[in-house]
């Protein structure tokens, strides 16, 4: 029998935590410890069998009813929720992929071709078996999930294409010392160039400015053409009507600022495009291949300040405000870091890090249950509320997948909608670089991760608690009927007699 898991964190954690039940129940067996609450109840019941008096019938008859409607369902527990029966192996712990192939999402290697390939059937030389109860409680739970999953239309996790890309690193160190002798042999002295001429400048054009690429830098001949690199780039071959007067060393030759940025394979631009695309997954490679301005959006995000290592945590001095560094100015920089940080404390329920770390806290949550799973039952004394309340923590632990899955799939749906132009049909990539003008909604979406699943874990842990405690009654109910069943047929016994 195959059972499905969601991850391959949950795929390794499954079967520890199966194999540590194992231990766990070997150990209460070995010791005699599971005999202790089955010695309690039936001196509990002696006790209680005891104390009844002579019109109550016959006792030994009355014990040995009692002793079957305590014991056979304990028994019942001990067989179906303890006993380890049905294996569990690599071989038949499947890896969900069907929905993220539907969906476009990046499907992992298969286990055999992964790290968890030495731990396809055992796990140090032990073989992980499951109870007939819990092994019925996965395959219900999971379907369920995968079911209610299924009802949400495919949608791109587009806070996951944002957080994908804005960490994108430059990887070539060559390629980074590069980019760093552009910006202050080019890109500097143009933007000084361009405030010194004092030329008013629109909203769109002020965005263009804003960072290496810009198309104004580009095309005025008094910006870029105007300027050139300093040391030899190895890119481009020397030419001696471009670079007459300058040495012919062999490392390369002195392109103009515009061709160092934008030739086509020499430039800098494509330099950068084939180092950023290799890193990035299918999912994101498809979202930028379906929107304008795809390279513009990506060497946006890869060339902000923040996004590039040096000492200090900066390269250069961001885009923004004045090359000038004077004092206003560091005021301004002052005032618009206390003000990322404090939109940052508002959206922190929402940060990507919280989103890639909930599947994996829960996949150890589900790994602590299941090794918790004999202790509880074992020391409530083989109860069925804690069998039953067990059972509902441990569906609205798997089922929590479907929770995450709806708040991610609202936040995707919300980022279409904030940035979606109702003028044309493509996407305004703005979206990648914009950290803070969606702060109340990033508050509300990404406190749904955490909203969500705590009212779904109340919600299911009342209704276990309250089933559980109706199962146990209407036992409680059933010997009580039975003790009075047997006490009228003492009395008709006793009345016949006399």
């Amino acid at each position: 029998m195959t059972f499905s898991v969601d991850s391959y964190l949950e795929y390794f954690l499954t079967l520890l935590g199966w194999l540590l039940n194992n231990g766990v129940f070997a150990l209460f067996v070995g010791t005699g410890l599971w005999l202790l609450p089955l010695i309690g109840m039936i001196f509990k019941i002696w006790r209680d069998v005891a104390k009844q008096g002579d019109d109550e019938g016959e006792k030994g008859d009355l014990l040995i009813r009692w002793l079957t409607i305590e014991l056979l369902p304990a028994m019942l527990i001990v067989v179906l929720t303890l006993a380890p029966l049905i294996p569990v192996s690599l071989n038949n712990l499947e890896y969900n992929e069907r929905s993220s192939i539907q969906c476009g999402y990046k499907v992992p290697a298969s286990p055999d071709k992964s790290g968890y390939a030495p731990f396809t059937t055992t796990f140090g030389d032990r073989q992980a078996r499951i109870p007939i109860w819990w092994m019925l409680m996965h395959k219900v739970d999971k379907g369920l999930t995968y079911g209610m999953t299924a009802v949400l239309p495919c949608q791109r996790d587009l806070r996951q294409v944002r957080f994908e890309v804005q960490h994108q690193k430059i990887t070539n160190p060559a390629l980074l010392t590069e980019v760093q002798q552009f910006v202050q042999q080019c890109y500097i002295p143009a933007r000084q160039k361009l405030q010194t001429s004092q030329i008013a400048l629109s909203p769109a054009q002020i965005r263009e400015t804003s960072w290496l690429g810009g198309k104004l830098l580009i095309n005025n001949s008094e910006l870029y053409p105007r300027f050139r690199a300093q040391q030899p780039i190895s890119t481009f071959p020397y030419d001696a009507n471009r670079d007459a007067a300058l040495p012919n060393s062999g490392k390369g030759g002195f392109p103009s600022c515009d061709q160092w940025w934008d030739e086509s394979g020499a430039g800098l631009k494509s330099r950068l495009l084939t180092d950023m695309r290799q890193n990035l997954s299918a999912q994101v490679s498809d979202f930028f291949n379906s929107i304008d301005n795809q390279d513009e959006a990506l060497l946006r995000t890869l060339l902000r300040s923040e996004n590039i290592d040096v000492s200090k945590g900066k390269m250069y001095q961001g885009y923004g405000g004045s090359v000038e560094f004077g004092f206003w100015n560091a005021i301004t920089r002052l005032t618009s870091t206390v003000g990322t940080a404090v939109g940052s404390l508002a959206i922190f329920p929402g940060l990507d890090a919280m989103r890639q770390a909930l599947p994996m806290v829960q996949s150890f949550m589900i790994m602590a249950l299941i090794v918790l799973i004999p202790v509880i039952t074992i020391l409530s004394g083989f109860s069925i509320k804690a069998v039953v309340t067990l059972s509902f923590v441990y569906f609205a632990l798997i089922t929590t997948t479907f929770w995450w899955e709806l708040a991610r799939w609202l936040d995707s749906y919300m980022i279409e909608i904030m940035y979606s132009s109702p003028s044309h049909n493509s996407f305004n990539i703005n979206f990648l670089e914009n950290a803070q003008d969606d702060i109340i909604s990033n508050f509300v979406m990404g406190s749904m991760f955490i909203f969500l699943p705590t009212l779904w874990f109340g919600a299911m842990s009342w209704a276990g608690i309250n089933m559980g405690g109706a199962m146990s009654q209407a036992l409680k109910q059933g010997s009580n009927h039975a003790s009075s069943a047997g006490g009228k047929g003492g009395e008709l016994i006793q009345s016949k007699l006399k």
